[in-house]
Parts: C-alpha cells; sequence; structure tokens
C-alpha cells in the first residue's frame, strides 16, 4: 500500500513521531518537540499560519502529556480546521528508551504501522477529503448513556476500548471523533455486547485438591512401602517444582509442545523429585509414569459445588466462556467428560499453546481465539497467575474462592469469595 496523501499540515509531538508517520504519510510533518512549543514563537507562527492556509491534522500520545500539547494547539490554532487522530492507549516501552514513559504506554512512535493507517482511516484521512459519517449530537450522547448519566464513565471507557480510542476525551472531542468512526447504532450495539469471559480451571472451576502431591504420595506408599520415605519430603520437593509452569524460569515451554515432550519433562522431573525424596533411580523411573494416568482421570477433578450453575446462568445471561489453564495436554479431554463443553467456547491449556500464565503470549492466543474480543475479564483463584497477569495483558480480573487471606487486592478488578457471588457482577 502507497503513503497517504495529505494536503494538510500533520502535526506531531517529536522528530520520532515524525519519522514513524513519514513511512506512512506523504505531506509535510511537523513535530513540535513536546512542551518546547509553548514558549517556541516561531513554531506557533509556522502552526498558525500553515493551518489557516492548508488545514492540522494533530496526532498526539493518548497519555497526559500528550492531550495538554494537544489541547495547547487546538488553542493556538483556533480558525484552522483541525482533524484530530487519536491513538490507542497501548501498555508498553519504545525500543530506543531505557524505560516506559511515566504512564507506561507507547506513543505515536511505538504504535505498529496498521494500526497507525486504521487511526488514520477512521478519522477520515485516507487521501481524499474527510468525511463526516454521522450526525450525532450531544443529545444523542446523553440518550446512549455516555454523558450525564450514572453509568456514562463505564460506557465511555467500554466503548473506547471497542473503538481502540482514548477514554480521556472531552466530550466536543468524544463527539468528533464518534461522527467520524460510527454512527448511533453501532454504538448501542458496541455498548450492548457482553464482554468475553475467560476461566482459569483448577482451584476456579475445581476445587484446590493438590492431586500431584497427592498422586506422588500414594505411589510411594503403595508400590515401596518398605523405603518409608516421608510425605513430608515429597511435598517439599514436589510443591512448587516439577511442572514446567514452575521448572522453567522464562516459562517458554513451546519446546514441550511436539511429540509429548510436556510429559516427557515432567517425568523426569518427578523421578528427580522422588530421588531427592530418597528412592533410588530404577525406584523412581518405576512410579515416575504412572502419575500421568491419575492426574488426567476427570473423576480425580471435582467441580465446585456453585460451578455449573453459575456457568449455565451466564450463558444464559448471554456471556461467551473459554478456558484459560496452565495445565496438561490432554485438559480439553476432561471438560468434555465432565459435560462442561456445553458451556465453553473453548479451550487454552499451556501445555498446548506453550506459553503458561502471567506470560502476556497466552493471554493473547486466548483472545485472538475467541476473536479478539475488546472487554476480556479473566476469572481466577491465583492472584499472580491470574489476575495480575491478566491485568497487565488488558483484561479486567475477578478473584474468585479466595484462598490467599493477605492479597491486597492490587490488580483486581472484583473479589469474589465464591462462583455464586460472581452474579451480582455479571450482570
Amino acid at each position: 500500500m502507497g503513503k497517504i496523501k495529505v494536503s494538510q499540515l500533520v502535526v506531531v509531538e517529536g522528530k520520532y513521531d515524525a519519522i514513524k508517520l513519514d513511512s506512512i504519510i506523504d505531506g509535510l510533518i511537523i513535530p513540535v518537540n513536546g512542551f518546547s512549543v509553548f514558549s517556541d514563537d516561531e513554531k506557533k507562527s509556522l502552526l498558525k499560519n500553515l493551518g489557516r492556509k492548508n488545514g492540522i491534522i494533530l496526532i498526539t500520545d493518548s497519555d497526559t502529556a500528550g492531550f495538554k500539547i494537544r489541547n495547547y494547539i487546538q488553542n493556538i490554532c483556533r480558525g484552522s480546521t483541525i482533524i484530530n487522530v487519536y491513538i490507542p492507549p497501548v501498555n508498553g516501552k519504545e525500543s530506543r528508551k531505557s524505560a516506559p514513559s511515566k504512564e507506561g504506554l507507547l506513543g505515536v512512535e511505538g504504535i505498529d504501522k496498521d494500526t497507525l493507517l486504521k487511526c488514520l482511516t477512521d478519522a477520515g484521512i485516507t487521501g481524499e477529503s474527510a468525511v463526516r459519517k454521522s450526525d450525532i449530537t450531544y443529545t444523542d450522547l446523553f440518550e446512549l448513556g455516555l454523558s450525564g448519566t450514572a453509568n456514562a464513565t463505564a460506557n465511555r471507557e467500554k466503548l473506547a476500548r471497542r473503538l481502540n480510542i482514548p477514554n480521556k476525551l472531552s466530550k466536543k472531542a468524544l463527539l468528533e471523533v464518534l461522527n467520524r468512526m460510527c454512527d448511533k447504532k453501532q454504538i448501542e450495539k458496541i455498548l450492548s455486547e457482553k464482554p468475553v469471559l475467560f476461566w482459569d480451571y483448577h482451584g476456579t472451576v475445581t476445587k484446590p485438591d493438590n492431586q500431584w502431591v497427592d498422586i506422588a504420595i500414594e505411589l510411594s506408599d503403595k508400590y515401596f512401602p518398605e523405603m518409608n520415605i516421608s510425605h513430608s519430603e515429597i511435598r517439599k520437593n514436589l510443591s512448587g517444582r516439577c511442572l514446567p509452569w514452575w521448572t522453567y524460569p522464562d516459562r517458554d515451554t513451546r519446546h514441550l509442545v511436539e511429540n509429548d515432550g510436556w510429559w516427557k519433562s515432567c517425568e523426569d522431573e518427578f523421578v528427580k523429585m522422588y530421588m531427592e525424596s530418597g528412592l533410588k533411580r530404577e525406584q523412581a523411573e518405576v512410579i515416575a509414569p504412572l502419575i500421568r494416568p491419575y492426574v488426567v482421570d476427570s473423576a480425580n477433578h471435582r467441580l465446585h459445588d456453585d460451578a455449573v450453575a453459575t456457568l449455565k446462568e451466564l450463558k444464559a445471561r448471554g456471556y461467551r466462556s473459554y478456558i484459560l489453564s496452565n495445565n496438561f495436554p490432554e485438559l480439553p479431554q476432561i471438560i468434555t467428560r465432565q459435560g462442561l463443553d456445553e458451556y465453553f467456547d473453548g479451550v487454552v491449556v499451556s501445555a498446548l499453546v506453550g506459553f503458561d500464565k502471567p506470560r502476556k503470549e497466552i493471554f493473547d492466543y486466548a483472545r485472538k481465539m475467541a476473536g479478539k474480543p475488546h472487554h476480556c475479564i479473566m476469572i481466577g483463584d491465583n492472584p499472580a497467575d491470574d489476575i495480575k497477569g491478566a491485568k497487565l495483558a488488558g483484561f479486567q480480573t475477578i478473584l474468585v474462592n479466595d484462598r490467599h487471606p493477605d492479597y491486597n487486592g492490587d490488580y483486581c478488578d472484583h473479589i469474589c469469595k465464591t462462583l455464586t457471588a460472581m452474579l451480582d457482577v455479571l450482570k
């Protein structure tokens, strides 16, 4: 695709923003060098003169500083035809910088070209004259619940996520953006959409039984009782170890996806665990592979008493649900045997993806499987893997079946003691 040819003056914050846009736009691009424009009379005069003559396309970062610069330029260039282009708030750091910005958001220079092109076309900049798509009014904003109503803030945040625009827009700026991007019916449809729910499995849908430790102890007692292996040693040597989400610090397990590699890795670790607990290697190698048949038996995964009723009610309310679990490769079959597949539209398992929570990659994979919904909620019982990991990946979060009395609620939007309690949150 060639560059978008524009006759307007394109105004950006910095030189790196200008370099990025130069690969997309064929036109005059002027960086104002951040807040220095406030005292740069020569630059301000240039913006005023060229703006009155040709019009302005104004693109700034989506952080607080970007909005301050945008507002300042709009004020000094009154009388010019200004088209505001807004980039979405995306967490991250530009590669040339040693640390992220104060608010942790990417600037114009850090946004990928496809997204920038969409931002431009959404603003009506296609190389032809910008065309207003609809005629939404301030009254419409009120009737849509976007201004002057009790739920206006939540609705504006939902709409901003769906349209990939900042949620800090003034009412006037929001009206301008909406009239370029969509009509009233499209907005009504977006606001009525339910978020997509992603569920952890063990400890969230099922009771938090410690299957791995329990079966390791049972096998030791059954096959080598004469060794009198300490149960506490097995607990110590297995808990927090042996499984890929614990044994690989970088949590990149793509090398284990093929050829039964996930289970082979686990069995190697189980052998080490048994030897550290007091068994001989030949004894450990006999019972290590026997852990698998026990773990993949659906009878050994007990559902919470309110799991099915809660899933059924949420489905009736129009929610789509997906499993998103750090777990073994056979989990999708377990879901089917438990009769849960009628409530879930898909199952994402770390052993089949090659990444474990809390890595962003597995959350991105799950979002893509669900059709890239803009509003996602992660439901889980682990404050680190489920809650913090999901929040940093752009999900909302609900902690359920709370077993962490010292947890302070960081990264969590809601805390529910039971699954049933979520029904008061997810209307």
